[in-house]
């Protein structure tokens, strides 16, 4: 391993007598929040401008687990607020993610690139795909080969509203030939990108390119959205079975996160061990 690669995966490792920045860890939803708190635990809570901060130590390393909430907005104001009061040594984007690519329930996916594409596929933010870190995420490809889980790397997508039909889904991919598919990654590496922070999106694979989502949950995203949820549930009770299939799923997922963080956490380069 040579020593520029060392220094990289060594980011958020304290070395002796001094003390570096905290790693920071990005989640969406509390579902997501709870499988990574799974496999790292945390012993206190910090409130920056309203948000909530779960903070644990691991191996000498300290990391902060935070939900920004579902979407671009919420995940660049979010983060915004994090490292603005704290400094950060490395960003982890996590989570659930549709797979744009043949994989199955679970995958791992390692994003090599993000881009955001607003409404009606729009480019938007610096308007070019943001890098995610070389060298963590060779250490990531490594771990999952290690630990025998099924793993793509590619370019993801962010988009500011749920993908729910499958057609749509085909249609990003054959214009972005990207693999995978999120709403908060490129925001996030957005911010990354402002603070010179380095950046990996690492996320299980919640839904297929071939399925619809069993109805357009941005109904629910909306301030007055639930009551239109609801009342499209009921208009279409066929949805229920797709939404025990999406819990299933995503219980999957949930589990397969959970798994890598302790893979990752216990492994030689993860947040478990020094190196160098």
């Amino acid at each position: 391993m040579s020593d520029s690669h060392v220094s990289a995966l060594s980011a958020g490792r304290p070395h002796s007598g001094s003390s570096t920045n905290p790693i920071a860890i990005f989640v969406a939803t509390r579902w997501e929040l709870q499988a990574v708190r799974r496999a790292l635990a945390t012993d206190r809570v910090a409130t920056i401008d309203g948000v909530r901060c779960h903070i644990g130590q691991r191996g000498g390393v300290v990391y902060w687990l935070v939900q920004t909430g579902v979407g671009p907005l919420a995940a660049g104001r979010v983060a915004r607020k994090v490292l603005a009061a704290q400094p950060m040594s490395l960003l982890i984007s996590t989570g659930f993610i549709c797979a744009l690519e043949p994989a199955q329930v679970g995958d791992l996916i390692v994003g090599t690139e993000v881009s955001s594409i607003g409404f009606e596929g729009v480019v938007t933010g610096t308007g070019v795909g943001l890098l995610c870190d070389d060298a963590v995420r060779a250490g990531c490809y490594t771990v999952a080969k290690n630990r025998g889980m099924a793993w793509l790397s590619g370019p993801v997508i962010s988009v500011s509203t749920v993908v729910w039909q499958a057609e749509e889904k085909r249609r990003l991919r054959d214009r972005t030939q990207a693999i995978g598919l999120d709403m908060e990654s490129g925001a996030l590496a957005t911010v990354a990108y402002e603070r010179t922070v380095p950046m990996v999106i690492v996320r299980t694979v919640s839904d297929l390119a071939e399925e619809d989502l069993p109805l357009d949950f941005n109904l629910f995203l909306r301030p007055t959205g639930w009551m239109l949820g609801i009342w499209a549930l009921v208009r279409h009770p066929s949805s229920f079975a797709g939404l025990s299939r999406l819990g299933r799923q995503s219980r999957m997922a949930a589990d397969r996160l959970t798994e890598w963080f302790r893979y990752y956490a216990d492994s030689d380069i993860g947040l478990g061990r020094r190196i160098g």
